[in-house]
């Protein structure tokens, strides 16, 4: 019998397991179906600590990353995770201008901190191998290592002895007098069975799966899957700051911007394309350069085609309700529907790693 089972050893679901390691001495079961903590959506992304600019006023994703941001920063301060507070720039022509306006208020209402409207001669000063009209500088974003803060959060858990089951899968839940009990298949296909009081449904791509488990009526996801490209060594160092064009709400993506790791090596993407089968597919189709090298261009001085190759892609779990592409966190104690101790986080995409020390410590207070 455990207090807490938590399904899912990604960024979030390590977020929560710190949280509560260090807000309670509940016992604590995470279980991960791949072999290690942190090997889906949390591992392939543009390892962005986000502003809180582009989320509907309060929305749960406006919420929590703007709650996040400045916990995160401190998070890894604190605990040597590799943090680069760069800031961003958000590129348009001269057409544009309303779009940039519409973000910088929306950015406002928010309350992220040092927005401001800078033109092209101001953006040749920050960034001189960026060619755009206009552009909106944001210098709360930045980017750290996912893996680092994973680590992290994993470390402090394992402090508090919680448990983790890897290579293992939730195949089955029912609701019992004093919580649930859990059907878990282990890394030798055999059946064992767990109960415990809460169980915090936070499995990402899975995660409207592992909720029909108990009960209907929840959010379905759907797949979006993001490829990225890398610009050759000679572009190493070539930016000191994030390069974003204007969102591309079509597909409920923030469009192929620029972004760069710890060793300064550059890369263009996420790209958007729904997945209509709801398989786990990283391959990278290579034709994707075209788009990539024509996307790029419009605001990188002398790109060319050569200078790009595959590297990684990611797949986000969007819930899509309405035809909505870009639309809100699910995440609820699943109480009013009768069950009380399930907590479901569905379509937990970005912001995600901004936004995980501030949900962390919101299903801590649930749960304790």
């Amino acid at each position: 019998m455990f207090d807490i089972v938590i399904i899912g050893a990604g960024v979030i679901g390590l977020a929560i397991a710190k949280a509560i390691g260090n807000n309670s001495n509940k016992s604590v079961l995470v279980i991960e179906k791949e072999d290690t903590f942190g090997r889906g959506i949390s591992s392939r992304n543009s390892e962005v600590i986000h502003s809180g600019i582009y989320y509907q006023p309060n929305s749960l994703k406006a919420k929590y990353c703007t709650e996040g941001r400045e916990l995160l920063y401190d998070y890894c301060k604190k605990n040597h995770v590799w943090v680069n507070p760069c800031g961003k720039i958000i590129v348009g022509s001269a057409y544009q201008e309303s779009d940039l306006e519409n973000l910088f208020k929306n950015g406002e209402a928010n309350n992220v901190p040092n927005l401001k409207i800078i033109d092209k001669k101001e953006i040749n000063l920050f960034e001189s191998n960026i060619n755009a009209d206009i552009g909106l500088y944001i210098d709360c974003t930045g980017i750290l290592s996912a893996h680092e803060l994973m680590l992290a959060y994993y470390r402090e858990s394992q402090k508090k002895n919680h448990d983790y089951l890897f290579k293992s899968k939730l195949v089955g839940a029912k609701q019992i007098t004093s919580g649930y009990e859990l059907d878990i298949e282990n890394p030798l296909g055999e059946l064992e069975t767990v109960s415990c009081e809460w169980v915090i449904n936070s499995s990402g791509l899975e995660s409207d799966i592992i909720a029909e488990l108990i009960g209907e009526d929840f959010p379905k996801l759907k797949y979006s899957k993001g490829c990225y490209f890398k610009l050759s060594p000679k572009w190493r160092s070539a930016f000191k700051r994030l390069i974003y064009p204007l969102p591309d709400k079509e597909h409920g993506t923030l469009g192929i911007h620029l972004s760069f790791d710890q060793n300064n090596s550059v890369k263009l993407g996420p790209s958007a394309h729904w997945l209509e089968n709801k398989k786990e597919n990283y391959d990278i189709d290579e034709k994707l350069i075209d788009q990539f090298y024509n996307e790029g261009k419009l605001y990188i001085k002398n790109l060319e085609k050569e200078d790009l190759s595959p590297d990684y892609s990611g797949i986000r779990p969007k819930i899509y309700i309405d035809n909505n592409p870009m639309p809100d966190f699910y995440i609820e104690h699943e109480e009013s529907k009768g069950l009380p101790g399930w907590i479901n986080l569905i379509g937990i995409e970005s912001p995600g790693i901004t936004a995980s020390i501030a949900i962390g410590e919101k299903i801590s207070k649930i749960v304790n």
